[in-house]
């Protein structure tokens, strides 16, 4: 039974990953495609993942949304003789 419950674990994490690291292009695909087949009870949050199909990576910090810090200026090093 403690097998079958890691087997369990494992293949959803294997999902999971697979579905982080997949492009977004075929993520939309997949859904879909699965729009198709799931149960009309299941279909709204199909189509909400379908909606909001971003990279995962990308959309949950937002940090790309703030104003970059402005570059600080040049410091001239300068060498002197001995």
């Amino acid at each position: 039974m403690q097998t079958l419950i890691a087997y369990f674990i494992v293949a959803i994490a294997i999902f999971y990953a697979g579905w982080l690291f997949m492009p977004q292009a075929m993520r939309r695909w997949l859904i879909a495609r699965l729009i198709t087949i799931v149960p009309s009870s299941r279909r709204a949050r199909f189509a909400r993942l379908q909606s909001g199909a971003e990279s995962v990576g990308c959309s949950t910090c937002k940090g790309c949304a703030t104003d970059a810090p402005a570059a600080s200026p040049v410091k001239t090093i300068q060498l002197h003789r001995r």
